[in-house]
């Protein structure tokens, strides 16, 4: 097994104007990360009742899409909630919300190009679910694993290179475990690794993250501490459909 990391997605794996086609079952799995904010929402938004989550960049996609499927609108910009969102991004708030199996749109800046641009099965994961992600990439046992960091505008972002690292040393050790496995690091993978460990806390770094100044500026420090959380979900959303919508890209995720 290969494990490459990518701190942005490359031209490759970031489709912005159109979906990648998935690959061929079994020959590559991709990890998406986005720490900030989707790879957090997503999960609690399945753990709250949500039947499926749509992802979007686009307000206009977002609410033509919940629109079309009454879905309940999630999102915000800079930590502010948009005007007709049923709730914004905040994983503290959302904590207390329920979905009673309804469908999600979730507006998130990065995450859907990365996921659009995946090919193969693709996961979205953060801290939060790192462990069952690790899990199911290892059961998928592909030659080659892509570990893509959404990033921020472009930029690396710290936060995803931290979940990056935690996610290459999770996934090694459980491929290990399969007799005759042996893994290879390539790409940024050993980088995130020494980052990772040169990190005393995944808080600490998350804080410094670009992304989170922010939420820090709107009184949302809490959603930082939720971001850092290590392993207190076992939900790994994972790509099931791609649509465009009023020419922008949609990702709509199952809970895997």
């Amino acid at each position: 097994m290969e494990i490459r990391v990518d701190l942005v997605p490359q031209p490759a794996n970031a489709a912005r104007d159109g979906p990648v086609p998935p690959a061929r079952s079994g020959e590559h799995a991709t990890v998406v990360i986005d720490v900030l904010c989707g790879a957090t929402v997503a999960p609690l938004l399945f753990e709250r009742g949500a039947s499926a989550v749509t992802v979007t960049h686009s307000v206009r996609a977002a609410r033509r899409v919940a629109e079309q499927r009454h879905a309940v609108l999630v999102g915000e910009r800079s930590g502010v909630p948009i005007e007709g969102f049923n709730h914004g991004s905040s994983p503290s708030l959302l904590r207390n919300v329920t979905l009673d199996e309804r469908e999600v749109v979730l507006l998130t800046a990065e995450a859907p190009a990365a996921l659009a641009g995946a090919g193969g099965r693709a996961w979205l994961a953060g801290l939060t679910n790192a462990v069952a992600a690790a899990d199911a990439v290892a059961a998928a046992r592909s030659p080659l694993v892509r570990i893509v960091c959404a990033g921020d505008r472009g930029e690396p972002d710290l936060a995803d290179t931290i979940a990056a690292g935690l996610l290459v040393a999770l996934i090694d050790r459980a491929a290990r475990r399969e007799a005759g496995t042996t893994v290879t690091l390539s790409g940024a993978s050993r980088y995130c690794l020494s980052v990772l460990r040169t990190t005393k806390d995944p808080l600490d770094g998350i804080w410094a993250a670009a992304a989170a100044a922010e939420l820090r500026a709107v009184g949302l420090e809490e959603d930082l501490a939720i971001a850092s959380e290590v392993a207190t979900s076992d939900v790994v959303p994972s790509v099931q459909a791609f649509e465009t919508v009023l020419g922008r890209q949609t990702v709509r995720l199952s809970a895997g």
